[in-house]
């Protein structure tokens, strides 16, 4: 019989004695010659967690058991594999469908009967219960912490620096918080992120300041001395469940500031411009030395409207010089870009990216496989060969990385008929049908401004650095 063999540890259980990779690989090897079992391979999650299947080596195993590779996956402990009766019962039904059978190495599993199948969902059962039980008691002691005005994990925000577990103010950073509550009674999210890109600060983490970073400033209680605890979940979706409690940490701002911030958006909400869709390039136009999106927008003039776009990187965020970009020469730039000279090369250089790294994983499967032989055929010690295996199977994960983050090629005809197309049209196109035009067939386009006209004899000199299409 076949036998494939599943191992997993995840990081906090590393130094746990039993549960190493080598621990368990060498148990169930003993166990398979025991039962006169061939291990068809190793299937190995080094530093994963059960809590689903989205691991890297589960996923190749459940590949060959739809293959129908071996008859039998075998494990070391039955919370190895899974942890979730959900997804117990979806593995059973694959085992089931492809007639492969399962053991576990330590308990005495029996997948063949239905008794040993309730017998199997019942264990699940009760480690998904304990699991959640104690995910329970960590949660409640958490909520203790906040009530009793202990800051319960997480980074200082900005502002404050962690020191022995305590929140202390950090005075440089602090005068900036105060200017962002005061500069609030006045100004948008916008203005203020625009004031402290201008001043040189940057945010905890050393990026730029953006709308969110400051909403998310005003919006926490800790500066006027508050904890909130249990306000979002992971995902980031509120719970409508916060614990605020008075903190033990010196406040920054007076309760009075906050509310009166707080009160400020209220009144505020709903007032936000909506403009429409009047502007071609809107959404795929971005600036070539800030990576920021271009806005459109247009002036009034003696002859009608001056139509332009502005890097909000400039206009906002104070963090680029780019120049206006004149809708007239984009268009004539983009339309000149079409069909774009450098499309067929970058896709054919992908094409030939993806075969070559294709031609790598082929070489490094049947690499692997020839360790197998290796070892089956006793030339090759059961330490070696774990290393030896370990190595390419690295190597193979970092090549189907590079292979999954390059986009597929496209046919490049396809591509340079629809853009001919646009190009003929384009003259009879209104604004709308222009912008859906553009949509149709551009990702994103970067641009640069080389020369900016000095009065309206002369154009702008405007140049596309990159045309990604669809």
């Amino acid at each position: 019989m076949r036998a494939s063999i599943y191992v997993r540890v995840s990081t906090e259980e590393q130094a746990k004695e039993g549960y190493s990779i080598s621990a368990q690989i060498q148990r169930l090897e003993d166990f398979a010659r025991s039962q006169d079992w061939v291990v068809f391979d190793h299937y190995i999650d080094d530093g994963y967690s059960a809590k689903n299947l989205n691991r890297p080596d589960m996923n190749r195993m459940i590949k060959d058991i739809r293959e129908r590779k071996f008859d039998v996956v075998l494990v070391y402990r039955l919370d190895r594999m899974v942890r979730s009766v959900s997804d117990l019962h979806e593995l059973l039904e694959l085992f089931d469908s492809n007639n492969v059978k399962f053991k576990s190495a330590t308990e005495m599993f029996d997948t063949t009967s239905a008794m040993g199948r309730f017998f199997i969902t019942l264990v699940a059962a009760m480690a998904q219960w304990e699991r959640e039980n104690l995910a329970e008691r960590v949660h409640m002691g958490m909520r203790r912490m906040v009530e009793e005005s202990k800051r319960p994990g997480a980074s200082a925000p900005f502002g404050y620096d962690l020191i022995n577990g305590e929140l202390v103010i950090n005075e440089e950073e602090a005068k900036w918080v105060k200017k962002i509550f005061e500069g609030f009674l006045s100004k948008g999210r916008t203005a203020i992120a625009a004031m402290l890109n201008d001043a040189g600060v940057k945010t905890k983490k050393g990026n730029y300041w953006n709308d969110s970073v400051v909403t998310f400033i005003v919006n926490n209680p800790v500066y006027c001395g508050v904890i909130r605890w249990n306000h979002r979940k992971v995902s980031g979706k509120k719970t409508n469940e916060s614990i605020l409690v008075e903190g033990n940490h010196e406040p920054i701002i007076s309760k009075e500031l906050y509310e009166q911030v707080q009160q400020i958006q209220r009144d505020r909400a709903g007032r936000g411009y909506k403009g429409n869709s009047e502007y071609p390039f809107s959404g795929v136009l971005r600036c070539a030395r800030c990576g920021k999106v271009l806005v459109g927008a247009k002036r009034k003039r003696n002859y009608g409207y001056n139509r332009f776009y502005r890097c909000v990187g400039r206009t906002q965020f104070k963090i680029c010089d780019l120049p206006m970009v004149s809708e007239e020469v984009l268009e004539d730039v983009f339309l000149n870009h079409l069909p774009a000279p450098k499309q067929p090369v970058i896709l054919e250089q992908e094409s030939k990216d993806m075969e070559q790294l294709e031609k790598e994983l082929i070489k490094i499967n049947k690499k692997i496989e020839r360790i197998k032989e290796l070892y089956l055929e006793g030339e090759l010690e059961r330490k070696d060969y774990n290393i030896k295996v370990a190595t390419e199977r690295e190597k193979a994960k970092g090549i189907q990385f590079q292979l999954d983050n390059i986009e597929k090629p496209v046919n490049v005809n396809e591509v340079m008929e629809m853009l001919n197309e646009v190009k003929t049209v384009w003259p009879h196109l209104d604004y709308t049908e222009k912008k859906a035009a553009i949509n149709s067939i551009v990702q994103e386009i970067k641009v640069d401004v080389l020369y900016t006209a000095k009065h309206r004899a002369e154009k702008s000199v405007i140049e596309i650095t990159e045309f990604k299409a669809k």
